[in-house]
């Protein structure tokens, strides 16, 4: 309890552990003592229950205490968050006889509200365990803790003398009590983004950047730094244009002479590609309605799909470009299930204002 997690690669045994019996909630009493002897718990979990997914590998869907520590998140949240909340949550179960393997959305009853969550079931748990494997954390996470740790104790400590050393930089390898070293400096205003390191720069970053009326990204370094590693993740879906144009590049002669010449192959896989089951519906619905009209008619997902049916010479770039505003957080593929209908949007807003023939 009066512990500092780091909150990397913890372990929280919920219902005890084997190595001490009597923590272990087995019995319909140690189910009901568990919330008032457990106070501390609960609340540690709910935090984490909502800031982190979480896969839950054997409790039932019915476990009472999992229950009620969702119950006290939901009643704590507004109709539109509980979605999110819920894509947090991730049970994996045996199936029953006669069922296969499968990986499915499913509803949870929390009192009267219905929470989507998602539930695997296999008989073979390496499976799932080497899923998980797979995710690699850039630095391990002992040494992640570590730093963690003393970071924690730096910034909390009164007296920071018995951590905290000055030397001269030539000085820190025969310095055998530095512990851990931390910089921060402030960069010239005007430099900021030029010093930023290109590579850590995100697609987030670059469909924000291509809504904005100035870009905030120097093209150059964009285009030699951060597109190349696009083409290896596969990416179909990435706006090119504004920066293509910010290095001079107007034309499709220009961009083939150019040292960006690879970028033709990006920006021709950014166009088309539409969602076919939703054709006819815009053949007898929306076809020959304006942007806006398509817009007021339907939802925002609805409408990023929809859109990319008109004719381009059709599309409102001015309508296009409040409307991805608006919606600008769908853009992140971590916080929306419907980021590549945006996604593919803004490539088309892209190429409506900057766009050449290919």
């Amino acid at each position: 309890m009066f512990s500092n997690p780091q909150s990397v690669a913890e372990i929280y045994k919920i219902h005890g552990c084997a190595s001490q019996p009597n923590s272990l909630v087995l019995t319909q009493e140690d189910y009901d003592n568990f919330n008032s002897k457990n106070a501390y718990l609960a609340a540690k979990l709910i935090t984490i229950f909502i800031e982190h997914p979480v896969i839950f590998i054997g409790y039932s869907l019915a476990d009472k205490n999992i229950q009620t520590i969702i119950s006290s998140i939901v009643n704590c949240l507004a109709q539109e968050k509980l979605d999110q909340f819920g894509k947090n949550l991730i049970f994996l179960q045996r199936p029953k006889a006669g069922e296969g393997s499968s990986f499915l959305p499913s509803m949870m009853a929390i009192g009267e509200t219905n929470l989507n969550i998602t539930v695997i079931k296999t008989d073979d748990f390496s499976e799932v365990y080497s899923a998980i494997d797979a995710t690699k954390r850039k630095i391990p996470a002992r040494i992640l803790r570590y730093c963690k740790e003393q970071m924690y104790d730096l910034v909390k400590s009164s007296d920071p003398s018995t951590k905290l050393a000055v030397v001269d930089i030539d000085q820190i390898d025969g310095k055998d009590d530095v512990e851990f070293v931390v910089g921060v400096g402030v960069a010239e205003v005007q430099d900021k983004l030029a010093k930023r390191g290109y590579t850590a720069v995100d697609l987030d970053d670059v469909f924000l950047d291509v809504l904005e009326d100035q870009s905030t990204l120097d093209a150059n370094e964009l285009l030699s730094a951060v597109y190349p590693g696009v083409f290896k993740r596969a990416n179909k879906y990435v706006p090119a244009y504004r920066y293509l144009r910010g290095v001079g590049i107007g034309d499709l002669a220009a961009l083939k002479g150019s040292k960006h010449n690879t970028i033709e192959q990006l920006i021709r896989k950014s166009v088309g590609g539409n969602h076919n089951g939703y054709q006819a519906q815009y053949d007898k619905l929306y076809r020959g309605k304006t942007t806006q009209e398509i817009i007021d008619a339907v939802t925002p997902e609805k409408a990023a799909i929809l859109i990319a049916f008109q004719d381009e010479k059709d599309v409102d770039i001015a309508v296009l470009l409040t409307f991805l505003r608006a919606h600008k957080e769908k853009l992140k593929s971590s916080s929306s299930p419907y980021s590549s209908y945006f996604r593919k949007l803004t490539c088309l807003y892209d190429r409506l204002k900057d766009g050449f023939p290919l």
